[in-house]
C-alpha cells in the first residue's frame, strides 16, 4: 500500500516538474487534502471511505488548476524563474496547512471527533481475510500508471504534452495549445496527489494535515527515478517504498537497535546519492545511451559473436 501511494505521489511531482521546471513542493498539500476528504465521509458522514477517492481526486484536482492560474501562471508570465516559483509554492504549504488545521480544529469543537492519530482501518473491507486496501492500492496504482502511458503515447493530446516538455516553442509554433497542456498536467498531479492522500488513513496512523511529512521521501522517490521520467517516477517510488520498509530490518539485525534512529535519514542519502553518481537517475542508467546499457550491449554483442 505504501509502495502504491509513494508511486502516485513521485508521477503527480515528475510530471508538473517536466511540465514546468520547477519542484511542486506543495504537491503532497493536496494529498493533506485527500485524508480530509476520507476524513469527512468516514468519520463525519458515516459513508464507506472508498467513496472518498473519487471526490478527492477531483477536488485536489481543480485545486491544482486554480492554484496554477492563480499563482504560477502570473509569476511565469512576470518572468519569474524556478528558484522564486519554488520558494512560492514551499509558502504555500504553510497556508494549506493552516487552513486545514482550522478546519481540524472545528471538527474537534463542533463534533468532539479526533483528528490527530486517526486511523480508518476498521472501516475497511476484508477479503479472504486480508484488508481491501492491500489489493485495490496496488490495483488503483498500476491501472493509473497503464493509463497514463496510453494517455501519453496512444493520443494525440498526449503526444503534444510529451512534446512541450521537450520544446515548449516548437510545440507551440505546431498548434499545441500549451495552455491546454499546462491546465491538463496539473489537473492529473493534483488529482494523483488527492487520491493518494485518501487512501493513507486506511492503513496508516495520520492525521489532518499530516501528508506533508511525506515530501521528502516524494522527492527521493522522483530523483531516483529521475525527474524527466515518468517511468522512472514509477521505479524510483516502488523501490524506495520497499527500501524503506526492508532495509530497516536489516539494518537493525546486522549493527543493532542504534541503527534505528538513522533511519529517517534514508531519503535524504538517496537524494545525495543519485546527485552524485547518477544525477539522471534510473532512468538515465536505463537509456539506450548510456554507458551502462552500452557496456551490456557490447558484452552481449561479444558473447554472441563467439558462439
Amino acid at each position: 500500500m505504501y509502495a502504491s501511494v509513494l508511486v502516485l505521489l513521485c508521477v503527480g511531482f515528475t510530471f508538473t516538474h517536466m511540465i514546468e521546471k520547477f519542484p511542486n513542493l506543495a504537491h503532497t498539500s493536496y494529498a493533506s487534502i485527500g485524508t480530509v476528504f476520507s476524513f469527512v465521509f468516514v468519520r463525519l458522514w458515516g459513508l464507506n471511505p472508498y467513496l472518498a477517492w473519487p471526490f478527492a481526486a477531483l477536488f485536489s484536482g481543480l485545486l491544482a488548476i486554480a492554484l496554477y492560474m492563480i499563482i504560477v501562471q502570473p509569476m511565469q508570465r512576470a518572468g519569474v524563474g524556478s528558484i522564486q516559483l519554488t520558494f512560492a509554492m514551499f509558502a504555500l504549504t504553510f497556508v494549506i496547512n493552516a487552513l486545514i488545521a482550522i478546519f481540524s480544529y472545528r471538527v474537534m469543537v463542533a463534533f468532539r471527533f479526533r483528528t490527530f492519530g486517526f486511523v480508518l482501518r476498521g472501516y475497511d473491507f476484508t477479503f479472504m481475510g486480508h484488508p481491501g486496501v492491500l489489493m485495490t492500492a496496488p490495483l488503483i496504482a498500476v491501472t493509473i500508471v497503464v493509463l497514463i502511458h496510453l494517455f501519453l503515447t496512444r493520443t494525440k493530446f498526449g503526444i503534444a504534452i510529451r512534446a512541450s516538455t521537450e520544446d515548449p516553442k516548437l510545440a507551440s509554433s505546431l498548434g499545441v495549445n500549451i495552455f491546454h497542456v499546462h491546465i491538463t498536467s496539473w489537473f492529473l498531479t493534483g488529482a494523483l496527489a488527492g487520491l493518494a492522500g485518501a487512501v493513507i488513513p486506511l492503513w496508516y496512523s495520520t492525521r489532518l494535515g499530516g501528508s506533508d511529512e511525506l515530501m521528502i521521501n516524494v522527492l527521493a522517490g522522483s530523483v531516483l527515478g529521475g525527474l524527466d521520467s515518468i517511468y522512472g517516477a514509477v521505479l524510483g517510488g516502488a523501490f524506495l517504498a520497499y527500501t524503506q520498509r526492508l532495509m530497516p530490518g536489516m539494518l537493525v539485525r546486522a549493527f543493532g537497535v542504534w541503527v534505528a534512529n538513522y533511519i529517517p535519514l534514508m531519503p535524504i542519502i538517496v537524494v545525495v546519492s543519485v546527485l552524485l553518481l547518477m544525477p539522471d537517475g534510473i532512468a538515465g542508467v536505463l537509456t539506450l545511451d548510456s554507458g551502462l546499457v552500452g557496456r551490456l550491449k557490447r558484452r552481449m554483442s561479444g558473447f554472441l559473436g563467439r558462439r
